[in-house]
């Protein structure tokens, strides 16, 4: 089986792992399957079954058995997901203050990165890869620590390539397995890649032969248990260091409920490996971080929706108000980065409003202040409709700051445990989403198209 790697010399591949027998499951005859109502495969004739070959697929050895210079930990995390939008560097700083584990940066198509020129903000630090026009990637030192580029491929010399060139400003890098929008799927990227896993392990292959940092993956579920399995038990075989599983299919809508009942499997089989799984999918933050643990046995949770509706949600002590405490340090994060203003428009019309005992504020006053910046055309403007002070900055940059510098040993259990110890705790998401439906009121009124995990 071709392996489609960069150019590399036989010697080099040879000591950088062991030949290996070609994947079984390129060698093995297909059992014919039905699906039933549960998702779990029947076998309809003879042949191994898939659980035969999930089994010898668990017992052949690693790939790939990598040490990195910085180790990084995947695990006890709520993490912030890769958002196409939302994922913006304000949004990532903002996370990263409040307390996110991990965060990942949008969907970055290979071609797009390949080729941009890398420059530096002499006053902010801010590094942006551009191509002469807008910025294709954004970035800023004080989150490398944390940071997770997610690159959207189908080529693995391209995903190769796309990686180099980022990967001095970044710790870690990503696979977009998962994305079922068109701009990803149309080219083989994203979800396409479920539907020819050779491709997707080449990718994975190398990456982890060419690039000096940790590689993980994201997808989605499959539409049978058994083939997911499969699946995943090839994918972890390479040698990844995290794979993340959106519990839900490709054809499946966002409001749909995440299948979370499918990845306790997925969980046992990294663990047998090694390798913390981490589950995306309806993860609203602190108010179901227990359930969802208990429920799947999943290492740590990626927040989408929860994190674009209030990014302090990430706090142990749960969300704060988004007018008086999370929109002022937005503004600050996007004026001293330099964030384009239809982007930091956009994610101030994803926040939700606070409701009490988080904050006081009537339902006239909260739609007012949606006009306004609705209809606000800059910075300048949004900030003295509001009458905010934005000076928050030195705040943000120092706690993170803070967290590389001082490794927190604490898990984020320890800390929730410490904050419900001395009543300092308050979780608002089903608050948020009982208060929009009773009154009909939502934070977005204009048109804006939502943002996609992916």
């Amino acid at each position: 089986m071709s392996r489609n790697l960069t150019s590399t010399s036989d010697e080099e591949k040879i000591s950088k792992r062991p030949k290996l027998e070609d994947d079984i499951h390129d060698v093995r005859p297909r059992p014919m399957i039905t699906l039933s109502k549960n998702g779990v495969d029947k076998h309809l004739d003879g042949g191994p079954s898939t659980e035969e070959l999930i089994e010898e697929q668990m017992k052949l050895p690693l790939e790939y058995i990598k040490r990195y210079e910085k180790h990084l930990n995947y695990r006890e995390k709520l993490v912030l997901a890769p958002m196409v939008r939302t994922g913006s560097l304000p949004m990532r700083l903002l996370s990263l203050y409040y307390g996110a584990g991990l965060v990942w940066s949008p969907e970055v198509v290979d071609k797009a990165i390949i080729g941009a020129e890398r420059s530096v903000d002499p006053n902010t630090g801010v590094i942006t890869y551009h191509k002469g026009h807008g910025p294709i990637f954004t970035t800023h030192p004080i989150e490398k620590p944390f940071l997770i580029f997610q690159i959207g491929s189908s080529d693995p010399q391209l995903a190769v390539k796309a990686a180099q060139t980022v990967q001095q400003d970044v710790s870690g890098i990503d696979l977009n397995c998962g994305c079922p929008k068109p701009f990803s799927t149309h080219a083989g990227m994203g979800a396409a890649l479920l539907s020819t896993p050779d491709l997707l392990l080449n990718i994975l292959r190398s990456l982890l032969e060419n690039i000096s940092l940790p590689v993980s993956c994201k997808i989605r579920l499959l539409p049978t248990q058994s083939a997911t399995l499969h699946l995943v038990s090839r994918i972890l075989r390479t040698g990844i260091k995290n794979l993340t599983v959106h519990c839900r299919t490709r054809d499946m809508r966002p409001g749909d409920r995440a299948l979370w009942e499918r990845l306790g499997d997925i969980v046992k089989l990294g663990k047998r490996r090694g390798i913390p799984i981490i589950c995306n999918g309806d993860g609203d933050g602190w108010i179901n971080w227990e359930r969802i643990r208990a429920e799947t046995g999943a290492d740590s949770v990626m927040l989408a929706r929860a994190a674009e509706r209030n990014p302090s949600v990430f706090l142990p002590t749960g969300p704060m108000c988004i007018l008086t405490e999370v929109i002022p340090k937005l503004l600050s994060l996007s004026e001293y980065t330099k964030n384009p203003w239809g982007n930091t428009k956009f994610l101030l019309m994803q926040f939700k409003p606070s409701p009490s005992p988080i904050s006081n504020m009537s339902k006239a006053e909260r739609k007012r202040i949606t006009v306004l910046t609705s209809k606000s055309r800059n910075l300048v403007e949004i900030r003295e409709a509001l009458g905010l002070q934005c000076n928050a900055v030195k705040e943000v940059f120092d706690a993170i700051k803070a967290r590389s510098e001082h490794c927190d040993h604490k898990n984020i259990e320890q800390r929730r445990q410490e904050a419900e110890r001395v009543n300092n705790v308050i979780d608002d998401t089903q608050a948020v989403e009982q208060e929009s439906q009773k009154d009909g009121y939502e934070v977005v009124i204009e048109r804006v198209q939502s943002a996609t995990s992916c």
